[in-house]
């Protein structure tokens, strides 16, 4: 099957059907993207001998926005559920339904030392909930007959990465052999998928450039992966090295594609950048942490400026999607 053409402007938002039965699914990236710099701030800010003054305004703005998304989230299931449907149908969409299971599991490691019956909840929600949408979308993907490689793209990562999120909170609110059971799905899934998405790369049509951005997901295995295996084994070792160090050549890899990123139009899949980058900056301070290396220390300065420049630049192109009224569109 061939792929669309790579270059080709996209619709213009004003010539599509419009209304909350579009909310798009892809907007749960940014859920995903605040709540991990929310926690990559508060990892900073001991460093900096600061207070949690503005960590905390970030979990505020963080749970607005996940308590909005959600809601409207809802009122699609129910009011228009063809086209949530719509959504599980679709190659690429329906692996961001797991950043809605990921978002509430960051958000119990963001309250879990402000509020820990908070975090216990959003856990028991999430992680529950997270392993059912994995359950779903590999279901989806091994039944169905209408997927092929030139289909597979980063995104399919978001599941799979989800379950190594889990034990980040999990160590403090369920029993170890839960969270071994998901960090053993998202480190070997994650070894299956990698190879799988440099084969789709190399030997394949290019991906479409709506869908380049979501290359940054590739980090996120990695860097996620160091921070829950720390946690659950309380040592730091060659292999958490190994995680790091492959986390950080991703980064490299991504720095020498920068061209590639830099001509991309906005589309809501930039997201995609954010969290990827929260994780790499949160895995760097437990660098620091681990070795005392001062190198690491200030790469995580460096690394969470970067990220809440992106935050704050996605944040007023997509307030100006909204006010274009071009965010709950009709996809394609």
């Amino acid at each position: 099957m061939a792929m669309p053409d790579t270059h080709t402007a996209p619709a213009k938002a004003t010539d599509r059907p419009r209304g909350l039965q579009y909310f798009p699914i892809v907007l749960f990236a940014s859920a995903m993207g605040f709540s991990g710099t929310t926690i990559a701030a508060m990892r900073i800010e001991p460093l900096l001998g600061l207070p949690p003054a503005f960590s905390l305004l970030l979990l505020t703005l963080t749970s607005l926005l996940f308590i909005v998304q959600i809601f409207l989230l809802l009122y699609r299931v129910f009011a228009y559920p063809e086209e949530v449907r719509r959504d599980f149908d679709h190659p690429v969409r329906m692996n961001f339904f797991g950043a809605v299971s990921i978002s509430f599991m960051l958000l119990a490691a963001a309250y879990l030392d402000v509020a820990p019956s908070v975090a216990a909840v959003l856990w028991w929600i999430g992680a529950p909930l997270h392993l059912l949408i994995t359950l779903a979308v590999l279901r989806k993907l091994i039944v169905q007959s209408r997927f092929e490689i030139v289909h597979y793209n980063p995104a399919w990562f978001i599941p799979i990465v989800g379950n190594l999120i889990a034990p980040i909170a999990g160590v403090a609110v369920a029993p170890p052999d839960v969270n071994w059971f998901f960090f053993s799905i998202g480190i070997v899934m994650s070894v299956v998928y990698i190879p799988m998405f440099f084969y789709r790369i190399y030997f394949h049509n290019p991906i479409p450039l709506k869908l380049l951005p979501t290359f940054f997901i590739l980090m996120a295995p990695p860097a996620v992966g160091l921070v829950s295996y720390v946690k659950l084994t309380g040592q730091f070792d060659g292999f958490a090295r190994v995680l790091y160090g492959f986390a950080f050549f991703i980064g490299l890899l991504l720095v020498v594609l920068f061209p590639m990123f830099y001509r991309v139009p906005f589309f809501l899949s930039w997201w995609a950048y954010t969290f990827p980058s929260a994780a790499i900056t949160i895995a760097t301070v437990l660098m620091y942490h681990e070795t005392g290396v001062e190198a690491y220390r200030y790469l995580a300065y460096v690394q969470m400026i970067a990220l809440l420049i992106l935050l704050v630049d996605f944040s007023r192109r997509t307030l100006g999607l909204m006010a274009r009224r071009e965010l709950c569109v009709k996809e394609d």
